[in-house]
């Protein structure tokens, strides 16, 4: 009898230690899982950092810097959202680069809809990617003539190449953009929106204002529709 009351003891002092170390294991993983937490906006910096130290570390090839066409006369806010699928406010999450698009480097960029200005609201909150101009290539995407002629002694080197009317905003940027559908960008696992007109409807907010990023408006014509619709988008700046 002494023999069977003992045994049931060592049983149930077993079962209470696997309970025992059950628990601070789920303790130890619910620690862990709060110290990795990381906060947006440092997430946000940690992606900025990684980009531009990528940039950093190849040559940087400019094309030509063009000012505004005498032949533009800019848009009014009616035109523009009749123009476009949808004018959105959005938050710039991070670039990646993509592998590689001759005479015409782009770069993807993950962006999430503030709020929308014009068109159907339900993409508010949502994540899109959309391509920009400029980004990583080969010197062969940019050396290589209309005929096929590669004119660069290193046509595999990394470069990134800049475009001055189109410069890439800084991660963590907020913008302002007129956006489209074209089926064309599924086949290419984009998102079927693209942004519209690059250079010339696309604001970046800087000192708590949107201004036009193309820094070729800076010297034109003050009087052009652009400039009005540059002020009609700041008028409700959240």
């Amino acid at each position: 009898m002494k023999s069977w009351i003992f045994l049931v003891i060592i049983l149930s002092a077993v079962l209470l230690s696997g309970c025992s170390q059950k628990t601070v294991s789920n303790d130890r993983n619910k620690s862990t899982n709060i110290e990795t937490k990381i906060r947006p906006q440092t997430q946000i910096q940690n992606r900025k950092t990684k980009w531009d130290r990528s940039v950093s570390k190849v040559r940087t090839v400019e094309r030509p810097f063009f000012n505004i066409s005498k032949n533009y006369h800019g848009i009014t806010f009616n035109q523009f959202r009749y123009n476009n699928t949808y004018v959105v406010e959005a938050t710039i999450l991070d670039f990646h680069k993509i592998k590689w698009v001759s005479n015409t480097p782009k770069t993807k960029m993950t962006v999430r809809i503030d709020r929308v200005i014009s068109g159907n609201k339900s993409i508010e909150g949502k994540r899109l990617y959309l391509n920009f101009p400029g980004g990583f290539a080969r010197e062969r995407d940019i050396y290589t003539s209309s005929k096929g002629t590669i004119s660069t002694t290193d046509p595999d080197k990394i470069i990134f190449y800049k475009i001055p009317n189109t410069p890439l905003p800084e991660i963590g940027s907020k913008i302002i953009t007129g956006l489209r559908n074209d089926v064309k960008h599924v086949k290419q696992q984009f998102d079927s929106l693209y942004i519209s007109d690059v250079e010339h409807t696309f604001w970046v907010k800087r000192n708590k204002r949107f201004e036009l990023n193309n820094p070729a408006f800076q010297t034109a014509n003050r009087s052009l529709d652009i400039f009005k619709l540059t002020d009609e988008l700041n008028k409700n700046i959240k």
